[in-house]
């Protein structure tokens, strides 16, 4: 069955998709939480919808951005799952409740702090 390429009538020329390489050092940390979590974050998310942030996102367009640089983030390096599920719940933890926690990354071992 071949796939036929989406048409927009708004745009004027073909505009090309942007691709991103996942970091492979935490695809399987960041899919086994996917795949635990997914409907409860989607559940909260979808509470959210009807509001959009000054970007123009929804919430559940806020959600899967987010997943999705947790796949990209060429810097974020997991050592172990209780690391990243400590790290990955943290991120969908409102901002007013959530505690900070260090971002692991690659560069000498090195954390930053997590300000979003």
């Amino acid at each position: 069955m071949a796939v036929k390429k989406l048409v927009c009538a708004n745009y004027l020329r073909d505009v090309p998709a942007d691709t991103i390489a996942a970091n492979e050092q935490n695809r399987c940390y960041v899919d086994r939480f996917v795949s635990e979590n997914y409907k409860r974050l989607s559940a909260k998310f979808s509470n959210l919808d009807g509001v959009i942030n000054s970007s123009g996102f929804g919430a559940m367009d806020k959600l899967n951005e987010t997943i999705v640089s947790l796949y990209t983030d060429p810097e974020l390096s997991f050592s172990n799952w209780e690391e990243a599920e400590r790290y990955m719940s943290n991120k969908f933890t409102e901002k007013a409740i959530r505690v900070p926690v260090k971002k692991p990354t690659v560069k000498d071992g090195a954390d930053e702090e997590e300000g979003e």
